[in-house]
């Protein structure tokens, strides 16, 4: 399906500070759908228009600031935060006489909001980007027998079949294979065994594992325990709604959104940081793999810049400017299931094992 385009008129309201020009990169696209009713067509679309640019900015701008952040730019007027939307492609559309229905994607300016955000004040921060191991044990009430690997384990089902999280992180629900299998079963899950939960942390290359509790409460609703492996205290999030498979598919963006929450912690504050610089070595197969590599790269909050030195039969050399720590970039890259390595004064990167 073809994307028609959507030409946007900046006001330019902030644009004397920052050019327009500058491409932004990926992670400041985002996809949004509407679905708005007016008293006419026109008035739906102008309504759900506003709506998708608020969404879109929103989102992509909470990935880059802290909460109080956030705050601050959500009180921006529709008009004040059009300036920051460079493109809106309409993916699909549907209207009648009173509604108005849409899947955008939406591209918000990046050195725009970069710039805005320093002028106000506003904290930059670059977020880890980190694996998280889901492990969904369901009961419907608390006294049954828990569910984990079991086909009718309806919370694991429902993580199964998520296509998107809307996060930075990457979110896994645990696999079934053998070393996982045999190392776990629900009420290992649920006493938090540190030996079996050892084990797991250890295949799946993250201590970022959470196991989700969920039962039904009461006559609708869900309550769902979450349980950190690092030793934080549980904490209990409640998702109103009917008995369906609908309510855990509501639960998934809540929890999703709360683990996010936790691990904020690991962002870097850019706003005042100087770049450095260091020199990497990548062994790549052919031309389309290390272009791969490389916009992979391009696309990381804590990288600023690559810079390619040479390229040989097999081999690439550069240089990135980084934000923050190699540590905190080499935890980044295991994301993308790339190792960085220190060799002494420079590093290699190369591909996991997925």
């Amino acid at each position: 399906m073809f994307k028609r385009v959507l030409a946007l008129a900046l006001l330019g309201l902030f644009a004397t500070s920052t050019p327009l020009s500058a491409a932004p990169s990926s992670r400041y696209t985002t996809e949004v759908s509407i679905d708005v009713t007016a008293q006419d067509a026109a008035s739906a679309r102008d309504k759900g228009m506003k709506q998708a640019y608020r969404s879109a900015f929103l989102t992509i701008a909470g990935q880059n600031t802290s909460a109080e952040g956030l705050q601050k730019l959500s009180s921006l007027t529709d008009d004040q935060l059009l300036n920051f939307i460079s493109e809106a492609a309409v993916v699909s559309e549907k209207a009648s006489d009173v509604r108005y229905m849409a899947t955008l994607e939406i591209t918000i300016n990046e050195p725009l909001l970069k710039a805005y955000m320093l002028e106000q004040g506003i904290p930059l921060v670059v977020r880890t980007a980190s694996n998280v191991i889901v492990i969904p044990v369901f009961r419907e009430f608390a006294g049954d027998s828990p569910l984990l690997w079991e086909q009718n384990n309806l919370w694991r089902q429902s993580w199964e079949q998520a296509t998107s999280f809307n996060s930075i992180n990457n979110y896994i629900s645990i696999p079934a294979d053998g070393i996982n299998y045999s190392a776990l079963d629900a009420d290992k899950a649920l006493s938090m065994d540190g030996l079996a939960l050892d084990t797991i942390a250890s295949h799946m290359g993250t201590k970022n594992i959470y196991v989700l509790d969920a039962t039904y409460n009461g006559i609708e609703g869900l309550k769902v325990v979450v349980m950190p492996y690092n030793g934080n205290a549980p904490q209990t999030i409640f998702i109103s709604g009917d008995r369906s498979p609908e309510l855990f598919g509501k639960a998934i963006p809540e929890i999703t959104r709360f683990i996010d929450s936790t691990i904020e912690s690991q962002s870097v504050n850019i706003s005042n940081s100087q770049p450095s610089e260091i020199v990497v070595i990548y062994r790549n197969s052919s031309l389309k793999d290390w272009i791969s590599v490389e916009n992979t790269l391009k696309n990381m909050n804590n990288i600023r810049n690559v810079k390619v030195d040479a390229m040989g039969k097999g081999k690439v050399q550069f240089r990135l400017e980084i934000i923050g720590s190699a540590d905190s970039l080499s935890t980044a890259l295991k994301a993308h299931h790339l190792n960085l390595q220190d060799n002494g004064g420079f590093y290699t990167l190369d591909k996991t094992i997925r």
